[in-house]
């Protein structure tokens, strides 16, 4: 009986030291439970706790650049910091300013604030896709997408875009052009202003700021600059980029309206410019049908004027006529061009005619052109005599 007993009594505690140890192996690894962070997200921060008008007044005390460090905190502190800086009131006292300032110092604190906007803006949207970042930031500055001459909007929205894509590769700069267009109606302005009638000064003028202080000078290597001025370029014809060309960086005449170039300062260019390239300046005219316009630069300028006052030889001038010769597929063609020349080289000579009784330089230069005529025609003919 004490045997069984005692069996008992140490089966007993056996069994309750057995259950006591798998309690307390239990409990042991509870206590030593590392909390992950996102574990933490899910079960709520501090900052959650908190009410959005308390944590939108913390932010209030916070400068951008503190803003924009503070939202790479977490996931969840970007996401407050986003809806914050989506309020109306925010935006009216961070972005909605005037952009007409009275003094260097201001100008360089509105450029600045615009950088620190844009690290801000950087910061807490790191997360999102291309296009909903794009979407979300530039939807912000639809105030700035007006520019005057002596505003400085175009340059803030463009230090802010310098500062924005800083680092990001070609692909996604082109994503920013595209969206840029998109959103501002470029490449539409651009082609209203190319193809309208020239003088328009105000869309010329916009075009020009928006491009320049936007997406070109903001750069301060070379290479830059050139990638998104192939950007602009690259939709339009050659024409129509020497165009551009020219409203971006030709100077600016905000009262005169440039008058059409000289004839004669006209073909001195395209001699600089190289044979090669008069000559496919002149042809594209020719196929177009605009005989009178290169029969008169041929005749007055080519002959006259160049060869005679520059010294270029006169076999230069008739292998020139030549070629453009050979751009007519059929002999009715070529006789055109040949007798638009003539007809050319005789309108001319009664326009100095007319000048030339008053005028004794006028007169010296129908001499001048009388004998380019003949030295022409000898030329010419005797091209063909052989």
């Amino acid at each position: 009986m004490v045997r069984t007993a005692r069996r008992h009594v140490c089966k007993y505690t056996v069994t309750r030291k057995s259950k006591h140890c798998k309690q307390s192996h239990q409990r042991g690894p509870q206590a030593r439970t590392i909390v992950t962070r996102s574990q933490c997200e899910t079960s709520g921060s501090m900052f959650h706790q908190l009410p959005s008008e308390v944590f939108h007044m913390i932010l209030g005390q916070l400068s951008v650049l503190d803003m924009s460090v503070f939202s790479m905190v977490s996931k969840e502190i970007a996401k407050h910091i986003v809806d914050y800086i989506s309020t109306l009131s925010w935006r009216n006292r961070m972005i909605v300013e005037s952009f007409h300032p009275s003094t260097r110092v201001e100008r360089r604190s509105t450029i600045g604030r615009y950088r620190h906007l844009s690290l801000l803006f950087k910061r807490c949207t790191l997360l999102l896709p291309t296009k909903d970042r794009l979407k979300f930031i530039f939807g912000m500055f639809s105030q700035v997408r007006k520019g005057e001459k002596d505003c400085i909007g175009f340059s803030s929205y463009g230090a802010f875009l310098r500062t924005l894509i800083a680092g990001w590769d070609e692909r996604e700069c082109y994503r920013v052009f595209n969206f840029l267009c998109d959103t501002t109606n470029l490449l539409q302005k651009v082609e209203a202003v190319i193809s309208g009638r020239p003088g328009e000064c105000f869309r010329e003028l916009q075009v020009r700021l928006f491009c320049r202080q936007v997406l070109l000078d903001q750069w301060p290597n070379h290479s830059d600059c050139q990638f998104w001025l192939t950007l602009l370029l690259r939709p339009w014809p050659i024409a129509s980029q020497a165009h551009l060309l020219l409203i971006l960086y030709g100077p600016q005449l905000p009262d005169v309206i440039p008058q059409q170039w000289h004839v004669e300062n006209m073909a001195r260019l395209l001699v600089l410019c190289g044979s090669s390239l008069c000559y496919n300046m002149l042809a594209s005219k020719a196929i177009n049908g605009r005989l009178p316009e290169i029969s008169k630069v041929i005749v007055l300028l080519l002959l006259l004027q160049v060869c005679e006052k520059d010294g270029y030889h006169m076999s230069w001038a008739v292998k020139l006529v030549q070629e453009l010769c050979n751009v007519f597929g059929t002999a009715v063609e070529k006789y055109r061009f040949i007798q638009q020349l003539e007809e050319m080289f005789s309108e001319v000579i009664r326009e100095v005619f007319e000048f030339s009784v008053a005028d004794r330089e006028t007169l010296h230069s129908l001499c001048v052109l009388l004998d380019s005529s003949a030295r022409f025609h000898t030329k010419f003919l005797h091209m063909f005599l052989k």
